[in-house]
């Protein structure tokens, strides 16, 4: 198998080829309308010029630092290791119990569970494009490899690109060695430093290769169509071809505990290459640059509105229904008639924010949930296994019977089961 970074070099002489291809072709013929449209995006994919080299960026260690699996320096993540080795989804022994009882009698509730079968629904019948390309960043740490393995077995297979920013390299599990130097380490604390380099790592060497860039963390769950749905909208092409104006996409956030809006990182945030690079070359460079604290979502929000004062894209639904979700889907689907505690007291409070600022309707419960939703945040392992079911399989071929409850616990199976 060719090594990533030989594959890369392979890419570039392809494209001179190519792009030298089209200009003779167009001195031949005397025009340019016989190119084919994947000539024309073959060939415009590439962002200008960048303007900031590798260990050039503002306090952050250079390349050399990142180590790789046999302690090498200077080591470059394949993005592609799930697509060429997928995890067989696997539903563990002990957990089936309460993986595989019917929808809506495990942690989402009837109310979540009817929520996701809209949304199962809206993604197996929706004709519109999703032809954009996802990478998927994901913080962890090795300690996190329960959640990274669960996210590889299920949502995150489906990103173009993955790779999980960690303390140690691994091949095996995709975690990719990314310091910072944060005086806190990889610790919940060194997440603001640990976010710029995640961003610098993503910026020296993917940024021509994927379209749009998702940073959340491991225990989120993406609906990824979903998201390249929204992503390959007339709406964000729309919005992305103003000048100054960037995708920056996610939930906005503003509550009591903090003195500003910002988008929330719990589902993640969405950031086109074009905010990549505008972001990682301006704001990053001198914005937050020695900043501690787990509030990296603050600390980003705060730099790109450097970019322009909106710095952030609508992300509702046509009906008003939000897409980006900072917590599990049962506390969305039942709230305010269930109440969860602070976290839903802030999203509460945010809607406040948001309809007395923007005039956006104050939206709860079925309203609240929109049927092309692209992530829910707050999830063990087993949730994100759980999901996946509701959401992609057969439960009655994963579970049996169990699943649709004409079997009794007791009766179930209690071995590991795995599917390709």
């Amino acid at each position: 198998m060719m090594p990533y970074v030989a594959k890369r070099k392979f890419s570039w002489i392809f494209l001179a080829y190519a792009s030298i291809s089209i200009i003779v072709k167009i001195f031949l013929v005397g025009d340019a309308s016989h190119i084919t449209t994947s000539e024309h995006h073959r060939n415009n994919t590439h962002s200008p010029r960048k303007l900031v080299g590798p260990g050039n960026h503002t306090n952050l260690p250079p390349p050399e630092l990142h180590i790789g699996p046999n302690g090498e320096g200077g080591y470059v993540h394949n993005p592609k290791f799930l697509i060429e080795n997928p995890k067989p989804f696997t539903v563990p022994g002990h957990e089936r119990d309460r993986i595989c009882v019917p929808p809506g009698e495990s942690l989402e509730r009837p109310e979540g569970a009817n929520a996701l079968h809209n949304i199962r629904k809206y993604m197996e019948t929706s004709q519109q494009s999703r032809d954009v390309s996802l990478f998927c960043a994901v913080y962890t740490y090795r300690g996190g490899v329960n959640h990274t393995t669960a996210a590889s077995q299920t949502w995150s297979k489906r990103c173009d690109g993955v790779l999980y920013a960690s303390d140690k390299t691994s091949v095996e599990t995709g975690h990719v060695h990314i310091p910072s130097n944060s005086r806190r380490g990889f610790s919940y604390g060194g997440m603001t430093q640990r976010t710029r380099a995640i961003l610098a790592y993503l910026y020296d060497n993917f940024l021509d290769d994927f379209d749009f860039f998702h940073i959340c963390g491991d225990d989120a769950y993406l609906i990824v169509e979903n998201m390249k749905e929204f992503l390959a909208s007339d709406l964000v092409k729309e919005y992305e071809k103003v000048p100054n104006q960037y995708v920056f996409a996610g939930f906005l956030l503003h509550h009591r505990f903090s003195d500003r809006d910002y988008l929330g990182g719990g589902s993640g945030y969405t950031m086109s290459r074009k905010m990549l690079k505008a972001f990682v070359e301006g704001p990053m460079q001198t914005c937050n640059t020695h900043k501690e604290g787990s509030a990296e979502d603050v600390a980003v929000s705060e730099c790109a509105q450097k970019l322009n004062q909106k710095y952030w894209i609508d992300t509702r639904d046509s009906k008003g229904a939000h897409r980006y979700h900072q917590l599990p889907v049962q506390r969305h689907a039942t709230y305010p008639a269930m109440r969860w505690g602070f976290s839903t007291e802030m999203i509460r409070q945010s809607l406040d924010w948001m309809n007395a600022t923007f005039g956006f309707p104050q939206v709860y419960m079925t309203d609240y949930i929109s049927n092309s939703s692209v992530a829910f945040h707050k999830h063990s392992p087993e949730e994100i296994r759980r999901l996946e079911i509701l959401l992609y399989l057969d439960g009655n071929n994963v579970c049996g019977e169990m699943f649709s409850g004409h079997a009794g616990k007791q009766s179930v199976n209690r071995t590991t089961m795995t599917m390709m």
